[in-house]
């Protein structure tokens, strides 16, 4: 099975209209799994949002595709941005100490005394569960996270930033996806949607 990574804005800027770009996003499935109700949101994003964030440079989104009966399918996507990752003075003197001294040797305190440090964010993670998706064998979230990361490692080559961050629901088996894949978890941290917090130190492979 190979599977091939495309930008959304190389998509837009082709001889496709845009029309015909919606008509392929909207291929794109979730389903519930127990205990977690955030799959509406990356439905929900590559739905309606992914066209409009990257037109206004709020983030960059990464289709995945496979193929089926020698079509190409739709299979996952990821969403990335560059933004730092704020702390709040209130979430921070929550966090331990262990915790605060390690973040304290990749970040700044802010004038607003909150804490500041330059990174990645992965917005969106998402498998696509369409009958077709399935019948093309596609991307697992294994392979989505792998590439996420290989993308966040050429932009840091080119532009710097400490850590790659992603928020998630309070549910082990998000948690214990994410931290097989290196991330730490933030603890007694919850961020403003209610969901927690994941960290990972960026560095580039020797």
């Amino acid at each position: 099975m190979a599977l091939n990574v495309v930008s959304l804005t190389d998509i837009l800027n082709s001889d496709i209209n845009e029309e015909e770009v919606k008509d392929f996003l909207f291929t794109f499935e979730t389903i519930q799994s127990d205990g977690i109700s955030g799959a509406d949101d990356v439905e929900q994003f590559i739905h309606y949002k992914a066209i409009e964030f990257e037109k206004l440079d709020i983030s960059r989104t990464y289709l995945v595709f496979s193929t089926y009966k020698e079509k190409n399918v739709l299979t996952g996507y990821f969403s990335i941005s560059n933004r730092p990752l704020a702390i709040s003075k209130k979430n921070f003197s929550k966090l331990s100490n262990t915790m605060k001294k390690r973040l304290m040797g990749v970040g700044h305190r802010t004038e607003q005394d909150s804490y500041e440090i330059k990174g990645f964010l992965i917005g969106q993670l998402g498998k696509n569960f369409s009958l077709e998706a399935q019948k093309a064998n596609g991307a697992t979230g294994r392979d989505l996270m792998a590439f996420a990361q290989s993308k966040i490692l050429e932009a840091h080559k080119i532009v710097g930033g400490r850590i790659i961050y992603l928020e998630c629901e309070h549910v082990d088996k998000l948690i214990s996806f994410y931290r097989d894949h290196g991330f730490v978890e933030l603890e007694d941290y919850e961020s403003i949607n209610g969901y927690a917090m994941m960290v990972k130190r960026l560095k580039q492979p020797k």
